[in-house]
């Protein structure tokens, strides 16, 4: 049997709204850094083979594991991100300055349309996730961990789910569907696995490596989240700054206890007409791609509390998009998770649904889209 671990690389300056000067020099965060080590210390014994791309922000996810396995062979793939722009044009610009290029890109639906010199056909990208994955094959490793981008993944893993007939327009538009539903986090993958008898591959979600939103500068903390409490006297200080009298025997311990009790108390006052069911139909992945389409200014967000979020301070803030109903906690004026969420069609998500070590929906979002949803939600 030959297993495959396929891993997004850690964040990176780009992921973290940063403009880019070269699609393939995009160097890590220092959270993408303490991503990667914390992926280099999950692993439970040695691979017999590490590949990564040549990209630098994956190579550099790929060589905190390398340094934990020396003697493992280490090699280089053409598995780097698809450049579907032409990367001068690009140079020097953001994720959202590129917004409208990359609608146009897709709107297109050409897949042996190329942009410019150096951007790369769709054709070409699954061609090149093709040969990739007939390279996992022929190669005699059979516990392989490879470090690439979210589109390759992503590409690989439609590969083997829908098996697609031919490439054009039609396949195009349904794997740009597949890529915006089924996004990769940093990170975090998918299991690859090719048993002697089966011709094929089987896909699989990849085991959370780790919590990618703890110690994260600019966020608060669930207690799920951060076992040591390593915020708390923050949260006293700014229960302090807010009115909140606190004894001055133990404000830690006494901030988190009123936390607590202004948690319940919102829950029952300002979400009572959400449902309480634990029952989760809807997937995290999906609540957190309409959040990215709110940052992405995609979809409207209105405000359903009565109360602004300044004047909740700590509590839940439920919002509207266009049909969604979400709960978000405010967590002394800083967003933190989100709490619940029914669809349109009544589908629901629940943070009590087991969705709770850095998978509830907010946990996904990139910290660009993070401060960006903040930043809106202040603004509603």
């Amino acid at each position: 049997m030959k297993d495959v671990k396929l891993i997004r690389h850690g964040e990176s300056a780009a992921n973290a709204g940063q403009a880019s000067l070269d699609h393939a020099t995009i160097p890590l965060t220092s959270k993408g850094v303490e991503q990667a080590h914390l992926v280099s210390g999950s692993f439970t014994q040695a691979p017999t083979l590490i590949v990564a791309s040549p990209f630098v922000r994956a190579h550099a996810t790929a060589m905190a594991t390398v340094a934990v396995f020396p003697a493992t062979p280490f090699e280089t793939w053409p598995i780097h991100e698809f450049t579907y722009l032409e990367p001068k044009r690009c140079t020097n610009t953001t994720v959202a300055q590129r917004r409208d290029w990359v609608e146009a890109y897709w709107a297109k639906a050409d897949p042996a349309f190329t942009d410019g010199v150096g951007a790369e056909s769709f054709l070409d990208f699954i061609s090149r996730a093709q040969s990739f994955l007939d390279r996992l094959a022929e190669h005699p490793a059979h516990d392989i961990v490879v470090f690439s981008h979210g589109q390759l993944i992503n590409a690989v893993a439609w590969l083997i789910e829908r098996n697609p007939l031919t490439i054009d327009g039609q396949a195009m538009t349904e794997w740009r569907e597949y890529e915006i539903t089924n996004h990769v986090p940093n990170c975090c993958g998918y299991k690859l696995t090719k048993y002697p008898d089966y011709a094929g591959w089987k896909v699989s979600p990849g085991e959370p490596l780790n919590d990618v939103t703890q110690r994260v500068l600019g966020r608060a903390y669930q207690a799920v989240r951060d076992p040591e409490r390593l915020l708390i006297e923050e949260r006293a200080e700014a229960l302090s700054a807010a009115g909140y009298p606190l004894p001055v025997d133990d404000p830690a311990m006494y901030a988190e206890q009123r936390l607590k009790e202004a948690r319940a108390a919102a829950r029952s006052s300002q979400v009572s007409s959400v449902s309480n069911s634990t029952a989760a139909e809807l997937s995290a992945r999906e609540v957190c791609q309409i959040l990215r389409e709110v940052t992405f200014e995609r979809r409207t967000m209105t405000k359903v509390s009565l109360a602004s979020w300044d004047e909740i301070y700590a509590g839940h803030f439920v919002v509207g998009v266009g049909g969604w109903r979400i709960s978000i906690y405010n967590d002394c004026d800083t967003l933190d998770y989100c709490e619940e969420c029914e669809s349109p069609e009544g589908r629901r998500w629940s943070f009590d649904a087991g969705d709770r070590f850095g998978t509830d929906p907010i946990a996904l979002l990139s910290t660009w889209e993070h401060q960006t949803l903040e930043r809106l939600l202040k603004a509603l």
